[in-house]
């Protein structure tokens, strides 16, 4: 059955896409409760979500480069259309629930981190003839200041390239989100190299219960999409589902970009 279009107010966990015309073929739309379009910076008006990204550090640590990020997508729709135009209120609205998230994963952080702010930039797509799906972003639109520490333990953090995740679940399968939490303490690491069943049990609650407290005020947290089993494509799809599993993930580019030991073996 073909997907209805976008509902007043629309349902939490909806299986939702809003797509840059001339959009994925009928066939693949089955999947979807509902569908709408996106405009482009070529079109008038232009629409636009927000991407909230959280920045962590290393206590005493200023470097730019040391500093990690994860991001969260999030899409104002509202009466059956994006909303591009987001009131200091909207902000508020948002950030309460990403405080949220941040609050509870400063508690499995380690005290040498923390988070230092949170920095909303403006998103927009590109038209389809320009290869370049994403408009540059410019300066963050908001920035609002946390400045607080891990308060779970004084054992150290793991290493930079460690993360916890968190996958975002659309209606397609093979175009699920993902976002990266640094540096959980190293107690949550368990026998065989897991995460502890608390942190992600707790990551998961929490999320899950911020995303819909956001939708429920019409904030929806999306996936920024570009192409739908191997078409062309632009879109943002609807979080259906966060999962948070036990496995640890590395991030390469976390490296420490100054080294403060070295050793050679002898000659």
């Amino acid at each position: 059955m073909a997907p209805a279009p976008i509902p007043a107010p629309l349902p939490p966990w909806a299986r939702v896409l809003i797509q840059v015309l001339p959009g994925i073929a009928a066939g693949l739309q089955e999947v979807l409760q509902y569908i709408g379009t996106m405009h482009t910076t070529d079109e008038t008006p232009v629409h636009s979500w927000r991407r909230a990204q959280i920045i962590w550090e290393h206590v005493g640590n200023t470097r730019p480069a040391d500093k990690y990020a994860n991001s969260i997508d999030i899409a104002n729709i509202t009466g059956g259309n994006i909303d591009s135009s987001w009131t200091d209120s909207d902000y508020s609205t948002v950030h309460t629930q990403v405080s949220s998230i941040i609050s509870y994963y400063l508690t499995v952080m380690s005290t040498d981190m923390r988070c230092a702010e949170v920095r909303y930039y403006r998103r927009q797509f590109n038209p389809m003839n320009i290869t370049q799906p994403f408009a540059p972003t410019g300066p963050p639109e908001k920035i609002f200041l946390v400045g607080q520490s891990g308060s779970g333990t004084a054992q150290p953090s793991t290493p930079p390239q460690c993360a916890v995740t968190h996958t975002e679940k659309t209606a397609y399968p093979r175009h699920w989100g993902r976002s990266y939490w640094p540096c959980p303490a190293s107690a949550h690491i368990t026998a065989g190299g897991y995460l502890s069943n608390g942190i992600t049990d707790g990551l998961a609650n929490a999320i899950g219960t911020a995303y819909r407290l956001m939708q429920e005020a019409e904030f929806f947290p999306v996936v920024p999409v570009t192409q739908v089993q191997g078409a062309p494509s632009r879109g943002l799809l609807g979080v259906t589902q966060v999962q948070v599993d036990n496995v640890p993930d590395v991030v390469r580019r976390r490296r420490p970009s100054v080294k403060t030991h070295a050793a050679l073996s002898p000659a």
